[in-house]
């Protein structure tokens, strides 16, 4: 219980602080009632994946849960942009990058492409505290 506790408040957090690095995207709840059960959503899908990768006899290791936690998050960030009342998902615009010689102007950035990233991240940086804090 105690585990799970932890895990939720870590996936909580890396949650939010993902989604509020693409704020032109995430348009996050006003009310802190639906601000905290969005959080809480993504918090209790990270703590689901490991059973949830035990119910399919899949070891629950680091590579596991990073492909199955951003695909689990992925979905139910989607499920919450369609039903959760004040949360949207929007497109944005990417604009300047340059890496070496390489110079990227501007480009669109769907919601699905900003969904899977954060989803993606927030799993990373789950996955590497899971495994930091085994024994």
């Amino acid at each position: 219980m105690k585990e799970g506790t932890k895990l939720t408040l870590i996936g909580m957090l890396a949650y939010y602080f993902f989604m509020s690095l693409f704020k032109e995207a995430f348009q996050l709840p006003q009310s802190a009632m639906y601000l905290l059960v969005v959080l809480l959503a993504g918090g209790i899908v990270l703590v689901l994946v490991c059973p949830f990768l035990n119910f399919l006899t899949i070891k629950c290791n680091f590579i596991t849960f990073l492909l199955m936690g951003t695909i689990l998050l992925s979905g139910a960030t989607y499920l919450m942009k369609l039903f959760m009342i004040d949360f949207a998902i929007n497109d944005f615009v990417f604009t300047e990058m340059k890496l070496g010689t390489i110079q990227i102007n501007e480009f669109l950035v769907s919601p699905i492409i900003s969904v899977c990233v954060t989803s993606f991240f927030t799993s990373f940086l789950v996955g590497i505290y899971k495994e930091l804090d085994r024994r």
